[in-house]
């Protein structure tokens, strides 16, 4: 059984390490364009957090949003590596769904790199593709473009 729940102070460590974690299994795929290369991109400040609980009330996932005029925008999921495959995501962004519906958003959005594999986990869980397109943000280890790929949820 999985509790999702608001990320509090104390859940830092634990979340600090499932991100990296994460974020080393993706940079494996794809790295961030030198910021010299582009824009910056401006990141907002009311970011909301929320984390997944397993039964021993150890943080298994992480998830984060910001508010946009029509949809809640996922910035990140991660899911600790002993936990995949268990329903962490799905429980993730469902209760993500749910503040969407209570804010009165009828979508939930989110990107995510194609060579990652990830667009079929989100499909699976219920998005479906919007938009396709060469990233500028991103390239391949090798230098090679990569394609990000942006889902929605209808919620409402």
């Amino acid at each position: 059984m999985l509790v999702v729940r608001a990320f509090r102070p104390a859940d830092a460590e634990s979340v600090e390490f499932i991100m990296a974690s994460a974020t080393r299994e993706l940079r494996a795929v794809y790295a961030p364009v030198p910021l010299t290369d582009i824009a910056p991109v401006k990141h907002s400040s009311s970011s909301t957090r929320v984390v997944a609980l397993d039964r021993t009330d150890t943080v298994v996932g992480v998830a984060e949003c910001i508010v946009c005029p029509l949809a809640l925008y996922v910035q990140g999921v991660a899911v600790a590596s002993t936990h995949r495959r268990c329903g962490v995501a799905g429980a993730l962004l469902g209760h993500l769904a749910m503040l969407a519906v209570d804010m009165g958003l009828p979508v939930v959005q989110v990107a995510t790199i194609k060579e990652t594999g990830n667009v079929e986990v989100f499909q699976r869980l219920g998005f479906e593709v919007i938009e396709e397109r060469i990233s500028e943000r991103f390239l391949g280890l090798h230098g090679q473009p990569v394609t990000e790929v942006t889902l929605k949820r209808q919620v409402a």
